[in-house]
């Protein structure tokens, strides 16, 4: 019997992750290649000595309403140590998580530079860093949007380079810019936030080109509509 992934009935690339032969970072890059976009947050942090640390992710998103919790994943590196971002948090147990929108995209790309421990990504990349009021870790200025968190938890999935520390944290305060609201709810205007997404390799992807999708809540109402609409 031909199996799910037999060549003869679907062009498909089929990977064992048991028995392959490719490495773990080549399987990473297959992997930010479909799992896109991705949402990219900024965390800011500050080690027990009052050493700042700003740090782009995009394995990152929120995990909880009520609760309100927030995910990022900072690996460990390709030399098996903990990045400065995990460490300070570990050390202090707070963090700030800024938006990444287009206008600061590059600025963004500066601080993704592995620099040395104790160099300042904001001072570096011309970001401005400004105090929070809930937590010692800086907000960034340019950012619409700022949220002030406490750790939670803290899972690592692996402790190997490229093992993935799961950090949740608690949202105790937010900051949103007025001109990003938009301005008949209390929810932030697509167009006016410009967040960037990242793709695969070099890739990221504007916001601010989508389409609209009304949610359907009632099964009455979803057989009224008949089949959705798949596009060859």
């Amino acid at each position: 019997m031909r199996g799910p992934h037999d060549s003869r009935t679907i062009r498909a690339m089929y990977i064992d992750l048991a028995s392959t032969e490719h490495s773990w970072r080549a399987m990473h890059r297959l992997y930010l290649s479909f799992i896109q976009p991705r949402p990219i947050a900024f965390a800011s942090t500050i080690s027990a000595d009052g050493l700042p640390n700003l740090a782009p992710f995009s394995f990152y998103n929120m995990m909880s309403a009520n609760p309100p919790v927030v995910v990022f994943c900072p690996a460990i590196n390709r030399h098996g140590n903990k990045k400065d971002t995990l460490a300070n948090i570990e050390a202090t147990g707070e963090f700030v998580i800024a938006t990444v929108t287009e206008p600061i995209a590059e600025r963004m790309n500066v601080c993704s530079t592995e620099f040395p421990h104790g160099v300042s990504e904001f001072e570096r990349s011309g970001l401005t860093p400004a105090p929070a009021t809930k937590v010692r870790a800086m907000l960034v200025k340019e950012s619409p949007v700022n949220i002030e968190c406490r750790l939670r938890q803290v899972v690592a999935l692996g402790d190997g380079p490229g093992g993935g520390q799961a950090v949740f944290g608690d949202i105790v305060a937010v900051h949103v810019d007025d001109a990003v609201i938009a301005a008949d709810d209390m929810v932030c205007n697509a167009d006016k936030l410009r967040a960037v997404g990242r793709m695969g390799a070099h890739l990221y992807a504007r916001s601010t080109d989508h389409f609209g999708l009304e949610s359907i809540r009632d099964p009455d109402e979803l057989q009224q509509r008949g089949p959705a609409a798949i596009e060859e």
